[in-house]
């Protein structure tokens, strides 16, 4: 379930599942006129995905939060479905903390995530990772090899992996437009730069000198190719979404983690975590532009810093996190609503 507004609309259905659109809206923090529609919107779509529970008659329902969740989560509370909340980041927002209250067990990434939930069953499985980068990962030499090819880059340069998301981040493509000639004396760059700022970081490409050019390879976005790079990467320089929970450990990688601002605190607390496990350094968003030469130098002039960082980062991996979920999800299927226990249900688990 979702909106019909939102991107699951547009990526679910070509996966071949099926997509129930339902009506949700924010509450929070949104303003009195803006949350008095986000309030109407809920109603109505809890209405609509009570209708659809009825009909389609789910035996679990999965939610990862946010306010599109709240409809479904509502119906199936009323229906008697059982309900697993799964907390990618470290810190719960106001949705996930609501859902957890109806939910027969939380699922977290990490162990101390499971600490805001102490009235509640809690597992901890891990980041869910697509089944892509965890081919990569298992196979790195292999895909590094590719990667090389793919971008031409020297097996014998370090290699520095710059991501901002799907969309790309405007302040880190600003930071490297800035800190472009450092970067690429001291390394090679791949810059996952969003559809929207690649015209002009292929431009400053093309103001290198001609023998830099090829260090630096400016790309909109990456799919399947993403293992290629992340196994091909020395250190990493990105936001601290969940999705850096998984990602960044599966493959041992060392990161400079820019949290974005506009987030609340959850993208800060990611990246303190992986901070504090000794795997990243971290840099304030307001900083980044003044300070990325400088700390992305110093990091690759100290290797066995940078080797120490990836040990540290790899003994964070829980490359078989989807699969917890999945087995915990079926556990519900096949016992007929009731977590099923065992040594990995509880607070360390």
């Amino acid at each position: 379930m979702g909106t019909r507004e939102g991107m699951e609309a547009r990526l679910v259905p070509p996966r071949g599942y099926p997509f129930l659109p339902v009506e949700a809206g924010g509450v929070y923090g949104m303003g009195w006129r803006q949350g008095l529609k986000g309030l109407w919107r809920t109603v109505r779509g809890t209405i609509q995905a009570r209708r659809e529970m009825d009909r389609q008659r789910p035996q679990a329902v999965f939610t990862t939060g946010g306010f599109v969740s709240i409809p479904a989560a509502l119906a199936a509370a009323s229906s008697g479905i059982p309900i697993l909340v799964y907390l990618p980041d470290i810190e719960p927002g106001l949705a996930v903390r609501i859902l957890a209250g109806l939910a027969a067990c939380v699922a977290v990434t990490v162990p101390e995530a499971g600490e805001a939930f102490r009235r509640r069953p809690v597992m901890v499985t891990g980041y869910p990772v697509r089944r892509a980068l965890v081919e990569a990962a298992r196979a790195r030499e292999e895909a590094r090899q590719r990667g090389l090819a793919r971008w031409g880059f020297h097996p014998e340069v370090p290699v520095v992996l710059v991501f901002g998301g799907s969309r790309g981040a405007r302040r880190l493509n600003q930071a490297v437009a800035r800190h472009l000639e450092t970067l690429t004396a001291a390394a090679q760059v791949l810059h996952l730069t969003g559809p929207v700022d690649l015209e002009a970081m292929q431009r400053q490409r093309m103001a290198l000198p001609p023998e830099r050019r090829a260090r630096y390879q400016p790309v909109a976005y990456l799919d399947e190719e993403m293992g290629e790079a992340m196994a091909m990467a020395d250190l990493a320089v990105c936001r601290a979404g969940a999705s850096t929970l998984g990602e960044l450990p599966l493959f041992g990688l060392p990161a400079v983690l820019v949290p974005y601002p506009y987030v609340r605190r959850h993208q800060e607390r990611n990246a303190a975590y992986l901070v504090r496990h000794g795997g990243a350094v971290m840099i304030p968003d307001e900083e980044i532009e003044r300070r990325l030469g400088e700390v992305v130098g110093d990091l690759l002039q100290s290797p066995d810093r940078l080797r120490e960082m990836r040990q540290r980062m790899a003994t964070l991996a829980r490359p078989e996190a989807a699969d917890r979920l999945a087995a915990l999800v079926m556990g519900w299927v096949k016992d007929q609503g009731s977590v099923r226990a065992g040594p990995q249900v509880g607070r360390g688990g």
